[in-house]
């Protein structure tokens, strides 16, 4: 049976150490030798747009966190500093505990929670690796207490009975591993990312961008009804397309060297389901707003004569989406430059949501500028909103503004 009290005095007593070597001293030392903070801020400097909107205080953890792991990454450079007669000032417990870090580098992990085995200790698992650890950190379960996480971001660190966080918690409440596939692909526009060695390979050239992820994290995922709103789409490459057999499952529409092809029933609110065929490409582009929607186009073109898998290229949450065209300062959403072709106002339907979102806005917002706590539930049976989506939206506008 695990000794979780034995385990936890170990990760205190590596607290304490910790804060004398590494915060009261390595990280300053690390910025008078090798300007590390500087390296940071450069790093930074390219997305100042979003940067200027976080709290200064995260920013200093984020700017710690990441001297942190120059130091004690694999090959960091705690290998020069180690053996440095200006470390010669620090006790025989002080020293083994470097040693020890060094034996064990530090990482970033992309995690989700298998178990909590006792007070403050989580089992587990890297979404990329697939390896499970036990990691002490109150505090996780002080996040825990007040919010849901679907996955962790953390800086981890290993101290011989289990791993522990060093620096900012990174909870993100929306964010899947496919989010991250996403991302980084967006970082690396001119890389195709598709293996999840190649997720973490980015992490650890420059983990600043993802650290960045914080300033969307707290958004909700999104749902209509028990559909969640996502952004599923493919590419395929198509030397031999006949937009005539398609007429049988699809409204076949042709504008400026582009195909739209609309599956009937599926191809609005809050679907959104279509297939783009460039013709100077040759590219064929299924795409969707839901799960159900998007395993629909695909169903319809294999029945036209395809044989396309029902895994998408990407699978990417709105939050996501919305978070990485803020910090990239880019459209990502692909089919923008196809729908242009053929636009059209909205459904009846569509409008009819727009009106019942307006109205809820129009009830809950004076209460929020008032600094008072909206009655949601009033407020969404005026407006015809489903309480869920109310409550959801309530919480972004909240979310947006700091409370």
């Amino acid at each position: 049976m695990t000794d979780f009290q034995a385990i936890k005095k170990t990760c205190r007593e590596s607290s304490r150490i910790s804060k004398s070597v590494v915060d009261d001293f390595l990280i300053y030392y690390a910025v008078e030798r090798d300007r590390v903070d500087r390296e940071f801020d450069k790093r930074l400097a390219r997305y100042r747009h979003v940067s200027r909107d976080l709290p200064e205080s995260a920013l200093n953890f984020m700017k710690t966190q990441y001297i942190g792991w120059k130091i004690f990454r694999k090959g960091g450079l705690i290998r020069k500093y180690r053996n440095h007669r200006d470390l010669a000032h620090l006790t025989t417990e002080e020293k083994k505990y470097i040693g020890d870090q060094a034996e064990h580098p530090w990482k970033f992990s992309f995690s989700v929670i298998i178990n909590k085995p006792a007070d403050d200790f989580y089992r587990m698992q890297d979404v990329f690796t697939r390896e499970t650890y036990l990691l002490y950190s109150p505090g996780m379960s002080n996040i825990l207490q007040q919010q849901s996480v679907e996955l962790w971001f953390n800086l981890i660190g290993y101290n011989g009975a289990c791993w522990q966080s060093f620096g900012l918690i990174h909870a993100w409440q929306s964010f899947e591993p496919d989010d991250i596939l996403f991302y980084t692909s967006c970082l690396n526009p001119r890389k195709w990312i598709e293996s999840e060695s190649e997720v973490l390979e980015e992490v650890e050239s420059n983990p600043v961008p993802y650290m960045l992820l914080i300033s969307g994290g707290a958004l909700p995922k999104s749902y209509h009804q028990k559909d969640q709103i996502v952004l599923k789409f493919s590419e395929f490459l198509d030397d031999d397309f006949k937009p005539d057999s398609l007429r049988t499952h699809f409204r076949v529409e042709y504008s400026g060297n582009i195909y739209q092809l609309s599956p009937e029933g599926w191809e609005e609110f809050p679907h959104f389901s279509v297939a783009y065929f460039d013709e100077k490409e040759k590219i064929l582009l299924p795409y969707a707003m839901t799960d159900r929607g998007y395993t629909e186009v695909i169903r319809r073109l294999n029945l036209c004569g395809y044989d396309l898998s029902e895994k998408p290229d990407h699978r990417v949450n709105i939050t996501m989406l919305n978070t990485a065209e803020n910090i990239l300062k880019q459209e990502l959403n692909p089919v923008t430059k196809y729908s242009s072709f053929f636009s059209t106002p909205p459904s009846d339907e569509e409008s009819a949501e727009i009106d019942k979102i307006n109205k809820l806005m129009g009830f809950i917002l004076p209460d929020i500028n008032a600094g008072r706590q909206p009655d949601i539930e009033s407020a969404a049976k005026k407006a015809g909103v489903d309480i869920k989506t109310a409550r959801d939206l309530v919480k972004q506008v909240l979310g947006k503004i700091g409370r």
